[in-house]
């Protein structure tokens, strides 16, 4: 609906939409109810409405958080996906220390009670990542160097 309202033609709405659909692995999807998706793919559906519109800057607030662990980390990897091949600024608030060294290049600790920012740390992870980087030491160094930037 958003892109009817800015005034996109439908052939061009359409094109969006299958390209993203294809970009979050739901082409098969496109035709179903919300109530007929997993959690998954009901975030994947809401990441690809944010993207149909081309945004610059991504914001994802905690989408991952109510979902269980498999699929949280197959969530991770296609957004690290969609990350690579759309490269767009993505800004992801959590509160989960591993998700934001995972997915980030930089991550910004807000403190609590003012809220203001603490710390900046650089995620200096390679790229591609994928769920292995997990078990290296720069990662628990990073995860670490974060929960300790923490203030109060």
């Amino acid at each position: 609906m958003p892109m009817e309202i800015i005034g996109l033609p439908k052939k061009e709405r359409t094109r969006r939409i299958d390209e993203v659909l294809e970009l979050v692995g739901l082409t098969k999807f496109g035709k179903k109810y919300p109530h007929q998706l997993s959690g998954g793919m009901q975030q994947r559906v809401g990441i690809a409405r944010a993207l149909a519109l081309d945004p610059e800057i991504l914001l994802m607030d905690e989408p991952f958080s109510a979902l269980d662990e498999f699929t949280k980390e197959k969530l991770h990897m296609d957004l690290l996906d969609i990350w690579r091949k759309t490269k767009k600024t993505i800004l992801f608030v959590t509160h989960n220390l591993q998700e934001s060294v995972l997915l980030s290049d930089k991550v910004v600790v807000l403190s609590p009670h003012p809220g203001r920012v603490s710390a900046v740390v650089d995620i200096d992870l390679q790229r591609p990542r994928d769920l292995t980087c997990k078990d290296t030491p720069e990662f628990a160094a990073l995860v670490s160097k974060v929960r300790n930037s923490f203030e109060g």
